[in-house]
């Protein structure tokens, strides 16, 4: 009877060793046999001996006895891919080169971070240092001052502040006008946002001639004025300058001012001419106020003005020659020509 039980234990332990080939992940049950040792059945199934004592609930492998039947662990291939996934890892870890790698790749991606931050856009926006004082200068005599706009009463622009405007906005013939008191509130506006840059006007008050371009420009009754901000793109104040209610603004791309004047509806107009030129003008029947030509090229030296003449001398009418006026005649008329010396006549016989 013990042989028999022998042969059958033998049997299902060959038909084990013989099958390992179970589904994967399931549970794998060997049953001890004759010279059966606890290495032997961990190498057979590529498990560990101390996975078999746990998975069994054993503590010594000499315990075990033939005819015992144990759970064989099949470790699942997520959990061997994972260790060998730390496994790696650790390697990394110790390689210099990777470390190096990883850092650089740091580095790039904090220095890609500063540079997108640097790219944001500059506005120019300042705190004004002297609010509601204007600080301008005159291009054509490089006059200065500093004028404060309003009074402490009731914060409009002061009879001082005119006054000083109507002299440094006066035309280049030393022509002046009274200059509206809108127009330097809104050049107080500017002043305060770009934080009180000194402003250059190029040009203020002019009187109407009939070569200007536009016959009905706001220059000629002192409610306009041709500026740059010192340390400002024009750009950028031609863009500000459109954000304000009422305004009048004009962009010269081949200049070197801003157009600003007050006015009852909005205007924007775009002049790609240059000094010279007749004007050209980005759209058809813009309310354009004035053309490039109608200013003078403060690149070049500016003309004699009243201002720069010695106070002894009479008046600019009576000192400056007006410019030849070109020569025009009448219907069916012929010019009177310019006297010229004709040949000699001969002489009459004499009395003697």
């Amino acid at each position: 009877m013990r042989n028999g039980a022998s042969a059958l234990v033998g049997l299902s332990v060959a038909l084990v060793l013989a099958a390992p080939g179970r589904v994967l992940g399931a549970e794998i049950h060997h049953t001890v046999a004759k010279g059966h040792t606890l290495e032997a059945i961990a190498n057979r199934y590529r498990v560990s001996a101390k996975a078999i004592l746990e998975a069994n609930h054993l503590t010594n492998a000499k315990n075990l006895q033939i005819g015992d039947v144990l759970t064989i662990p099949k470790p699942p291939e997520s959990a061997a891919g994972a260790a060998k996934g730390k496994a790696d890892e650790k390697k990394d870890k110790k390689d210099p080169a990777k470390k190096e790698s990883v850092k650089e790749l740091g580095a790039d991606k904090r220095d890609k971070d500063k540079g997108e931050k640097k790219k944001e856009p500059v506005t120019y926006a300042l705190k004004a240092k002297t609010p509601g004082v204007v600080h301008v200068k005159r291009v054509a005599t490089t006059e200065e001052a500093d004028v404060r706009l309003s009074d402490k009463r009731g914060g409009k622009v002061s009879p001082t502040a005119l006054k000083s405007f109507e002299r440094i906005m006066r035309s280049p013939t030393g022509a002046a006008h009274p200059i509206e008191p809108r127009l330097l509130a809104l050049l107080g506006v500017v002043s305060n946002h770009f934080g009180s840059r000194k402003i250059e006007i190029v040009s203020g008050f002019r009187p109407f001639t009939p070569t200007q371009y536009t016959p009905h420009s706001n220059h000629n009754h002192g409610k306009a004025i041709d500026f740059r901000v010192v340390g400002v793109p024009n750009e950028v104040v031609r863009d500000y300058c459109r954000t304000l209610k009422n305004v009048g603004c004009g962009y010269y791309p081949n200049s070197t001012f801003v157009h600003m004047d007050a006015r009852d509806a909005s205007a924007f107009w775009i002049d790609y001419s240059k000094p010279g030129e007749p004007p050209r003008y980005n759209a058809a029947n813009v309310q354009a106020d004035e053309g490039t030509s109608d200013v003078h090229d403060d690149r070049l030296p500016a003309p004699v003005t009243t201002s720069a003449l010695p106070e002894s001398t009479p008046s600019a009418s009576a000192t400056t020659a007006p410019e030849p006026a070109p020569a025009t005649s009448a219907p069916n008329t012929v010019p009177a020509p310019v006297p010229t010396p004709r040949p000699a006549a001969p002489a009459p016989p004499s009395a003697d």
